[in-house]
């Protein structure tokens, strides 16, 4: 299970550990530049006081730089091939050329120029990682997050330009650290090709002069083994130091032919964008470790066990920046809806002040009235019921007339008898009722809400006139009059309730040669359909 120290919310501070064979440096980095420097020594002493340091210091990141004696170089050539193929042969070629150690990296440095163009690549590794591992306990012990490893003379290829001024031809890059010793890097045209590491002696960084020179002379006869500088390319060495073994150096080398020596004064470097500080010693431990935190290389050495703190710390520093943005954007979404509410809560109390005082009005307005035999609202009730039968009252008109137009156009058809009632169901039955008004409409109190629909229902009996004894003829006239009056408007329904001759598969059939029927008679049920308002609304048909 992994647990993590208190959360302090600070995306920007972090902190270089300077890892070297005999102390380590801590840096810290806030505001864009460092602000405190500590140095621990090796041993058991050191790693005391180490872990007192981390149990009283915040949550801040750790980006290691190691400067070792026991780290190996290898340049070789691998065929072209695609990135996952390309990263299991330096795989495999890392444990074959450095087999007891998990500290171990690869990159690509540039392609050959023969036919094959195979790739050149770097191999690196940390031999002898003991002193490395100590100082790591103790951040795992402390639950430190740490961002990655970086080797010094892999990291110093990023500063060639920055400190040389350019980067090609073939450079010597001469450093002195405290936590280590004199370190030389060399570069061919801006790429890493390997680094010496040198205990310095005892005594005053001062009278280091003659040893650095003798130092620089036994890599100057180890490149002219390799290649001789005599063609035309002097070897350009640059001394990063400062003060008076700067200035020793610069009486100690004499000019030589194809080597140029550079003295780069630590004073007079600038450390980054407008940043600069005066150097107390000839060491360029800070000047390594603030281009380190200011530029954050890649990782070289750590694995994912070691990283896992900082993975965590990462990720938790997302999902907190996530709901900053979240918390920000529901404010924003829903601070307009917030304001909307209070002005709305407002709007209602007022509304509803205004409503206490006009009841507050009415009540004392009721009182002073006389007093009457019934309350208001019966009053209102049976106003609205009067108002309703006067609305609603109905008369035979609408359907004698509907009647008359078709039967203008029917001079053959006679009426004999018109039935006629009103109701609130259309299914009515007139059986051999006279012509009557039968309303029976359901009418509520104000507030009940539907208009009425009022059913006018008429039975009419007619007949033929004259009739030659041709019934077909006859019933084809009756159900062009039914046909005409469904045309009508406002019918609702119109049916024949029988025919001048019974053809239904029921009736009997009878009579004599002697007997004719002179009359063709018929029976029409027509519905007539009439929508009332409610009272004071008006009518509509």
């Amino acid at each position: 299970m992994i647990s993590l120290p208190d959360f302090k919310f600070n995306l920007g501070a972090r902190r270089a550990l300077f890892v070297g064979s005999q102390r380590a440096a801590v840096s810290h980095w806030e505001d864009n530049d460092l602000c405190r420097y500590t140095l621990f020594e090796a041993g058991v002493g050191g790693h005391q006081s180490f872990r007192r340091y981390l149990d009283e210091t915040a949550d801040i990141p750790f980006y290691v730089l190691v400067d070792l004696f026991d780290e190996e170089y290898r340049q070789d050539t691998v065929p072209h091939v695609s990135r996952r193929d390309r990263e299991a042969l330096l795989k495999r070629k890392a444990g074959r050329f450095f087999k007891d150690t998990s500290y171990c990296f690869y990159k690509v440095a540039g392609r050959e120029t023969g036919r094959r163009r195979d790739d050149r690549v770097l191999l690196s590794a940390l031999t002898n990682p003991s002193v490395l591992r100590q100082w790591l306990a103790i951040l795992e012990e402390a639950k430190a997050p740490v961002a990655g490893i970086c080797s010094l003379p892999i990291f110093t290829e990023q500063l060639l330009k920055a400190i040389a001024g350019r980067s090609d031809g073939h450079r010597l890059l001469v450093s002195l650290q405290s936590i280590s010793g004199l370190r030389q890097t060399f570069f061919d045209n801006g790429q890493f090709r390997f680094s010496r590491l040198v205990q310095m002696p005892g005594g005053e960084p001062a009278s280091y002069s003659p040893f650095i020179r003798d130092e620089v002379k036994k890599i100057q006869r180890y490149l002219n083994s390799q290649r001789p500088f005599n063609s035309g390319e002097p070897l350009h060495i640059h001394f990063l130091l400062a003060g008076r073994l700067l200035q020793g150096l610069q009486s100690a080398c004499a000019q030589q032919e194809f080597v140029s020596y550079h003295f780069c004064d630590l004073d007079e470097l600038p450390e980054g964008p407008e940043q600069h500080r005066e150097a107390s010693t000839p060491f360029s431990d800070l000047y390594f470790m603030q281009r380190f935190l200011q530029l954050r290389p890649g990782n070289h050495y750590a694995n994912a066990t070691e990283r896992r703190y900082f993975s965590l710390r990462r990720l938790r520093n997302s999902v907190a920046v996530a709901g900053i943005v979240l918390l920000l954007g529901s404010a924003g979404w829903s601070g307009p809806n917030f304001l909307g509410g209070i002005v709305y809560k407002r709007q209602s109390d007022t509304a509803k002040e205004k409503t206490r005082v006009l009841a507050a009005k009415y009540e004392l307005a009721r009182q002073r009235l006389p007093e009457t035999p019934v309350e208001p609202s019966d009053l209102k009730a049976a106003v609205w019921i009067a108002n309703s039968l006067r609305q609603n009252k109905s008369s035979p008109i609408d359907m004698v007339r509907l009647l008359s137009r078709s039967l203008d156009r029917f001079p053959s058809i006679q009426s004999s008898r018109l039935a006629w009632a009103v109701a609130d169901n259309p299914e009515t039955a007139l059986n051999d009722a006279p012509v009557r008004a039968d309303i029976r409409v359901a009418m509520d109190v104000p507030g009940a809400g539907v208009a009425p629909t009022v059913y006018h229902v008429a039975l009419l009996e007619g007949r033929i006139e004259p009739f030659n004894g041709n019934f077909r003829e006859a019933m084809s006239t009756v159900e062009r009059f039914a046909q005409d009056l469904r045309t009508q408007q406002r019918v609702d329904e119109v049916s024949i309730v029988s025919l001048p001759l019974d053809v239904s598969s029921g009736a009997d059939l009878q009579g004599d040669t002697h007997s004719l029927q002179r009359r063709a008679e018929f029976t029409l049920r027509v519905v007539l359909t009439r929508i009332y308002d409610q009272p004071g609304d008006g009518e509509q048909s």
